[in-house]
């Protein structure tokens, strides 16, 4: 089966509960994930996480992949790891954010550059990393950065639900307004040259929403509701969607 036979082109699929499930499961992605790939198209995982801190599931799986978007759509590496696009908060605006953060109670903020978490020095950052055990802190949390803040950066809060790895506590990500994973991915498309029409995106959190909008994408069964709501399809796994794409037929819920 050559490329053209494939319903898409490209892939962009979220990493955490999407790429990262139970370990049952992770075999049939990664094996079907390099299927796709030696027929032609080209896999971009996509994920809130820095890079850092998805290489020891790469390497333990030899994961088979073209490029990374990492940071929510702040930063994109290649397979060799060159940087090939990047976004970062300004100085000016970061240092607000984490005066308006260090109010807060019952809170953790954590900094990150292009390798993963930092000091905090004044610098221009990719992400800033809010934790919270208190999910109505998170929602509030999100909401008032992008009220106060939204004209320079925009706010995701994720839930435990959304995990696999033992992470019990809410999340809130910031990243620039230029950032967000579906502005990296049309950087990507347009490095590329690849047609919008050539593009499927999969993920299952509220910060897949946009990207599964934008490129009518997929959602894992698994999703939060108001993914699903967005998506084109439903899978089960990355791999039935892969199955789908190469097949023409898939394992799929409407």
């Amino acid at each position: 089966m050559a490329i053209d036979k494939l319903k898409k082109q490209i892939v962009f699929s979220d990493y955490d509960g999407t790429i990262y499930i139970p370990e049952q499961d992770m075999e049939k992605n990664i094996k079907l994930i390099e299927e796709y790939r030696m027929l032609g198209g080209k896999f971009i995982i996509v994920t809130g996480r820095s890079k850092t801190s998805v290489n020891s599931v790469i390497e333990k799986y030899n994961m088979q992949y073209d490029y990374i978007i990492a940071n929510n759509g702040a930063i994109i590496f290649d397979i060799t790891g060159n940087k090939i696009y990047e976004q970062t908060i300004n100085v000016n605006v970061s240092s607000q954010i984490i005066n308006y953060l260090k109010s807060k109670e019952n809170i953790q903020i954590y900094y990150y550059d292009e390798n993963d978490k930092v000091e905090y020095k004044n610098q221009e950052l990719l992400k800033i990393r809010v934790r919270t055990p208190e999910i109505e802190t998170a929602k509030n949390i999100e909401k008032e950065i992008d009220s106060v803040f939204g004209a320079n950066v925009i706010a995701h809060a994720a839930f435990p639900s959304m995990y696999y790895d033992d992470i019990k506590d809410a999340l809130i990500d910031i990243v620039s307004t230029k950032a967000g994973k579906e502005n990296a991915i049309k950087q990507l498309l347009e490095i590329l040259n690849i047609p919008s029409e050539q593009v499927v995106t999969i993920g299952d959190g509220r910060n897949d929403i946009a990207m599964i909008k934008q490129y009518n994408g997929f959602s894992m069964e698994t999703a939060e509701a108001e993914v699903k709501e967005v998506a084109t399809k439903i899978f089960k796994s990355v791999g039935d969607a892969i199955e789908y794409l190469k097949k023409g037929t898939g394992s799929f819920f409407s």
